[in-house]
């Protein structure tokens, strides 16, 4: 039965409901973490993480306006009336303006608000795990999210996700937004750092399959020549304990390290010398943004907008996602040649300065939000 949502009277709190498959460190989280603090006390946000894990709202503001609830999903073979019992009970609590999901883990929330409550609707997807890598789209998914959104809003941060978006969930275009992320650019400057008598090679993110870190601890054994060079991992996930035996076998090297998740990206980028992401798929990834406001130099596989996303003097430095030599190569090379990661990273500090600038991100996030409430006023 559907319900027409109350309309938020002018200058009133829009509250927003908030579904992620889980609230621990990614990129998803933290823009969500930058908005919630930059859109101002207008907008109460409720934080639901179907794992359970909330680890994410330590990159939250203090002065936000956001709250948090566990609700795990059920996972027996009635998963489906359960869970959309435990939905329902979820909205009509919260009583939200707009629901928001996030990714293909919170499709449940979307079905449950489909069949009942019908509150106007966000879904935003930011990528894919390594079952859908390369754009192989499973045609279950393709199924449910073309009948799930056909009256929702969907966001993208990619080109590549607008493409698939529009041909083959069949998204109408008048729903479906591309929104650039952004990045707080004067938070990534780095102060000139002593010189050190060693490389260090970084990466930052979820420590999950489809980021391939494996890829990059092979890739570092092969390029460190010299044996001059260390390797940080930066972050947390489920992978640890296979990364962790990885090095293990591979190289026992202590150069190699898992820290792991950090609330302040901008300190573990100032460690930084080159920045490598190894990933089987990507969209427009934070981290590539972050590091090239630090000046960094950026060793990627050619995944998502990330070669688009580089200056052009580095897109020589995104490889070929399956071939692991030229990605050995390129690291090897910016090892090397302090000379080249200059030029760069200061190639990559001028495009992201121009580019990936916070405000304009927070004010399409606005107007969405604002455009969705307008639309609740001529139907209501």
């Amino acid at each position: 039965m559907s319900i027409t949502p109350q309309v938020p009277a002018s200058g009133a709190t829009v509250v927003m409901a908030h579904v992620f498959p889980s609230f621990g460190f990614g990129g998803q989280q933290a823009r969500f973490a930058t908005l919630a603090g930059a859109l101002g006390d207008r907008f109460e946000h409720k934080v639901a993480s179907l794992d359970g894990d909330f680890s994410a709202r330590a990159l939250v503001p203090q002065h936000a306006n956001v709250s948090y609830r566990k609700m795990e999903q059920d996972k027996s073979v009635i998963s489906g009336m359960v869970n959309y019992s435990h939905f329902r009970k979820y909205f009509s609590e919260l009583n939200p303006d707009i629901l928001c999901t996030y990714n293909w883990g919170s499709m449940e929330a979307v079905l449950s608000n489909r069949l009942g409550r019908r509150l106007p609707h966000i879904h935003f997807e930011d990528g894919f795990g390594v079952e859908e890598a390369d754009g192989n789209q499973l045609w279950r998914r393709v199924t449910a999210r073309r009948w799930l959104l056909c009256a929702s809003h969907v966001v993208v941060p990619s080109f590549g996700l607008e493409e698939i978006a529009i041909a083959k969930w069949r998204t109408k275009p008048s729903r479906l937004h591309h929104i650039q992320n952004g990045i707080e650019y004067s938070r990534f400057q780095r102060p000139p750092s002593a010189l050190r008598s060693t490389v260090m090679v970084g990466s930052i993110g979820a420590l999950r399959s489809e980021k391939n870190y494996q890829r990059l601890i092979r890739a570092f054994i092969d390029a460190d020549r010299d044996g001059n060079t260390n390797l940080k991992i930066v972050g947390e996930g489920p992978e640890r304990e296979r990364l962790v035996r990885e090095i293990k076998v591979a190289s026992g090297s202590p150069r190699i390290s898992l820290p792991g998740a950090t609330k302040a990206p901008e300190d573990a980028l100032r460690d930084f010398d080159i920045f490598a992401l190894s990933s089987d798929t990507e969209q427009a990834p934070l981290t590539v943004m972050e590091a090239m406001a630090a000046a960094l130099p950026v060793v990627a596989t050619n995944v998502g907008d990330i070669a688009n996303m580089v200056s052009a003097e580095n897109r020589a430095f995104i490889t070929p996602c399956g071939d692991e030599g030229a990605y050995v190569e390129a690291l090897s090379h910016l090892i090397q040649n302090p000379d080249a990661r200059a030029a760069l990273g200061a190639a990559n500090r001028k495009k992201a300065k121009a580019e990936f600038d916070l405000a304009p991100m927070v004010e399409k996030y606005r107007d969405l939000f604002n455009t969705i409430l307008r639309e609740m006023m001529h139907q209501a």
